[in-house]
């Protein structure tokens, strides 16, 4: 079974993205997580994410995140990343209690000889991941495209058995954009399991005594997905640094009162509302 995974960055790294220009030559790093991670860069601890440093040299270095939490081992990331002159890379890592459920990507930019034209380069774990470009299928990984038209672009990237990615991304005349994604693997078993409510969550069943996995809700509202932790937060404001509220469980659906980029708020009780990330939830109209 395939699942959907979204990925909408924020105004600000699509700006950095499609500027790519600096006065000076340093490159810039920006680091997001979920949950929040330590940052280490080249063996050196420089904060937690989400991370972001402007004045960086370009070459190649060692990041390695680190989770910061005590409630359940994650499995840590770490890789040599090029930072290119004058460009911001953006790292993304949705960590997991396995290597295998863990998701992310890393998406840059790097200058060509052909300033006319906007190009993209996508590899992926698993290779031979299906690769569409705005809902038009352009082939399979690793996948090269001489030319993609300049500006905003859905990318999306599957294969069965793995939460599908899809990124927004802009391309640039005279760059070649560079998305390196990492898939999280869903096995059949795991789809299948709908977690027991904690007694934190009870406040998700309705009065009539069913679950909100049961009941059937006006629309517009939201049903959570299948999560790499089994359960998915809800926080106080439509960010991941945002205080925690409550947690939900897959399968459960809500009402939606507002969204935002990559955020959906929803009533989970009563007078109870929270935001959640649209990337495992799927908004019913």
């Amino acid at each position: 079974m395939r699942k959907k995974l979204f990925l909408l960055p924020l105004a600000s790294l699509v700006f950095f993205l499609s500027g790519c220009s600096f006065k000076k030559s340093p490159s810039a790093l920006q680091i997001n997580s979920t949950p929040t991670a330590n940052v280490f860069i080249d063996g050196k601890q420089v904060g937690k994410t989400p991370y972001q440093a402007s004045n960086l040299s370009a070459g190649e270095v060692l990041i390695k995140l680190i989770p910061d939490t005590t409630s359940e081992p994650l499995v840590s990331w770490d890789g040599k990343i090029k930072l290119n002159e004058g460009v911001l890379t953006l790292i993304e890592r949705d960590f997991a209690s396995t290597e295998a459920g863990s998701s992310g990507q890393i998406l840059t930019l790097e200058k060509t000889k052909n300033k006319k034209t906007a190009s993209l380069s996508i590899v992926s774990d698993p290779d031979g991941s299906l690769v569409k470009i705005d809902g038009e299928a352009k082939g399979f990984t690793p996948l090269l495209l001489g030319e993609i038209g300049e500006g905003d672009h859905q990318i999306a990237i599957s294969k069965d058995g793995f939460l599908e990615k899809i990124i927004k991304a802009r391309a640039v005349l005279g760059y070649q954009l560079v998305v390196n994604a990492k898939l999280a693997q869903v096995s059949e078993g795991s789809l299948s399991l709908t977690p027991t409510p904690s007694r934190q969550d009870s406040s998700s069943s309705t009065s009539s005594g069913r679950s909100n996995t049961e009941q059937e809700i006006a629309k517009p509202y939201v049903q959570i997905k299948d999560t790499p932790t089994g359960w998915l937060r809800v926080r106080m404001e439509p960010s991941t640094t945002a205080t925690e509220a409550a947690k939900v469980n897959p399968g459960e659906k809500f009402p939606l009162l507002d969204e935002q980029s990559g955020w959906y708020k929803i009533r989970y009780g009563q007078n109870k509302e929270g935001w959640v990330s649209s990337q495992y939830a799927t908004k019913y109209e």
